[in-house]
């Protein structure tokens, strides 16, 4: 079944990324902060409603979409209603975090949502066993044939990138940046969310280079390609496309012990997954590895992915035909 529409939010671009690569009927629509915008979203859904679509999937649950889905469900009680989870429970810290997830939790048990979707294994299936209608489902990211760039080649200067896309407790950022501290004839390129960043790398005497990139895909790999070796060690995470576009590109990432994606894949694991990511040393000896087994890592890499390709794609059919 086709017949379904995916609506999201701009609150979390990062998503946005995975869900535009792996979703054919997407559109975005307001968070809703006011009653204009709930009239807009209105107006968008009820279109798609008349061309004949048979479920409505939100990404996430932005303030002000409950009413939506409670107002939709209510005239359109055929109509399935999907969530796809766009938190966890280490992210509740936040108010906003909680309130929404509390809030789809309660539409799921009235059973105005149909359907919740987690993107982590262990968070699926502790709410399953609590007795709500949930799905896994696996994020992914392919590297379209008409997005692959030049590369940086190899030379004396090691350019580590570190593009955290938010500036955030779980990112670990100032972790991260400790890490070009421990090698040599680096230079560290970075996205610059907050100048206490840059204040501590010149404190810090790390050579680095700020920037300032746009969360859309094509900026993401035009900055990741200026790099021999990306690092991505959030504390917690529930989609990670840093790391699957920098793998995708051939570019070796290091990414925290936070993924689903490597349960019977030690030989990969072994490379580009710690177990320390508030540890800086360990991290900086893990990219001297990744940087001497560059080659090893992508054929490891491409093996692995054919394999993944073909169960994410069948998680998202499944969600879908649900």
């Amino acid at each position: 079944m086709e017949k379904y529409i995916l609506l999201y939010g701009d609150k979390k671009k990062e998503d946005n990324i995975w869900l535009i690569n792996n979703f054919k009927n997407i559109q975005s629509i307001n968070l809703g902060w006011t009653d204009f915008d709930y009239s807009n979203n209105m107006k968008i859904i009820e279109k798609y409603i008349n061309k004949g679509i048979e479920q409505i999937i939100f990404s996430g649950l932005e303030i002000g979409w409950d009413k939506l889905i409670t107002d939709i469900k209510e005239k359109n009680n055929n109509l399935k209603i999907k969530v796809i989870c766009n938190t966890q429970d280490s992210l509740l810290y936040y108010e906003y975090e909680r309130e929404n997830f509390f809030k789809l939790l309660e539409l799921s048990k009235k059973e105005l949502v149909d359907d919740i979707a987690f993107l982590r294994k262990g968070q699926y299936e502790t709410y399953k066993s609590l007795g709500y209608k949930a799905s896994y489902l696996m994020e992914n990211y392919i590297l379209k044939p008409e997005k692959k760039v030049k590369i940086k080649e190899a030379n004396s200067i090691i350019d580590l990138g570190i593009y955290p896309l938010n500036y955030t407790w779980d990112k670990n950022i100032f972790n991260q940046l400790c890490i070009a501290k421990f090698l040599d004839n680096c230079n560290l390129n970075y996205n610059r969310l907050d100048e206490r960043m840059e204040d501590f790398l010149n404190t810090m005497q790390i050579h680095n280079t700020p920037e300032s990139i746009e969360i859309v895909e094509e900026k993401i790999i035009e900055h990741l390609s200026k790099n021999d070796i990306i690092i991505a060690t959030s504390f917690t995470d529930y989609v990670h496309p840093i790391f699957l576009i920098s793998m995708e590109l051939g570019i070796p990432c290091l990414i925290g012990n936070n993924s689903d994606f490597f349960e019977k894949q030690d030989d990969l694991k072994k490379y580009v997954v710690t177990n320390a990511e508030d540890n800086p040393i360990t991290n900086s000896e893990m990219v001297k590895e990744m940087i001497k087994n560059k080659e090893k890592i992508q054929e490891l890499y491409q093996n692995w992915k054919q394999e993944y390709n073909k169960q994410a794609q069948k998680s998202i059919q499944d969600f879908i035909n649900k």
